[in-house]
């Protein structure tokens, strides 16, 4: 790609004509998404760990026993590896590989028989009878919706009758706002999408007809002029429109919450936390 080609873009894309998200699973771009993971100085792509340990403490209280748990885009395993130390069992599945190799290395190094598993979660087997699937952080959004309720589906069969699920969706106002926010750019000596110095231009989208925001990314680097195009679509719901997947999906007992420990101070105001029931 080129800049002239930037200049004949399509002015507004489809939603996931261009890419159906920024590039996790590859390799390098994993590793940088790491470090960002791994970072105490903002929660951009995993939450601090001062805030995951107080949200692991509400998940292990609504479990009433030692329970075999399934964690769906489980990043690095900041949640799986503390739950497997209060007992339980965790499987976790992602499909970024840093992430999974740096999961697996904390559990070797903490002594602690986790279960992690390079795969995307539309197609990665889930195992059967499990006491609680979660989906935490926002992953929700970026599949279409016949692809999350396969997911919700698959969920749902493989936990035990009253088993728990938990998911984190981005709220509606959420998706809309990133959807209609104006175009930007930075430069950068390195950063996520490039490791050598680059610009990076973005483009948002809202598709209202469709309640879908995208995203879009110019990568130009700076060292050869090679233009790469990134591309993420993200799906926005209403409470009703949640509600019903889940109900659509089998699960019982919708329950929404404001954050993953219940507390008014840890509310993240683009997230909502939601649990059901087989």
């Amino acid at each position: 790609m080129n800049i002239k080609q930037i200049v004949k873009r399509i002015k507004t894309p489809e939603p996931w004509s261009e890419g159906e998200k920024i590039p996790w699973n590859e390799p390098g771009f994993s590793e940088r998404m790491l470090e960002h993971h791994l970072t105490q100085e903002h929660d951009l792509a995993s939450r601090r760990f001062e805030i995951i340990d107080r949200h692991v403490m509400w998940i292990h209280k609504k479990l009433s026993k030692s329970s075999k748990i399934l964690d769906l885009a489980c990043g690095p395993g900041f949640y799986s590896n503390r739950l497997v130390k209060l007992g339980h069992t965790c499987r976790g599945i992602d499909f970024g590989p840093a992430s999974i190799k740096y999961a697996r290395e904390q559990a070797q190094k903490d002594g602690i028989a986790d279960d992690y598993v390079l795969e995307d979660i539309r197609t990665a087997d889930y195992g059967e009878e499990n006491d609680l699937a979660m989906m935490i952080y926002g992953e929700f959004n970026v599949f279409k919706r016949e692809e999350i309720l396969l997911v919700l589906r698959k969920a749902y069969d493989s936990l035990i009758k009253d088993g728990l699920f938990i998911v984190e969706p981005n709220r509606y106002d959420t998706v809309k706002k990133e959807g209609m926010s104006p175009a930007s750019w930075y430069s950068s000596e390195a950063g996520l999408f490039c490791p050598r110095p680059h610009l990076c231009l973005m483009e948002n989208f809202w598709v209202p007809e469709k309640n879908v925001a995208i995203q879009r990314y110019y990568i130009i680097d700076a060292e050869t002029n090679k233009v790469t195009l990134h591309s993420s679509s993200m799906m926005a719901y209403s409470r009703e429109d949640l509600e019903q997947l889940l109900v659509e999906a089998g699960f019982k007992d919708v329950v929404f919450y404001e954050s993953l420990s219940d507390e008014p101070s840890d509310m993240n105001q683009n997230l909502i936390v939601i649990t059901a029931r087989k």
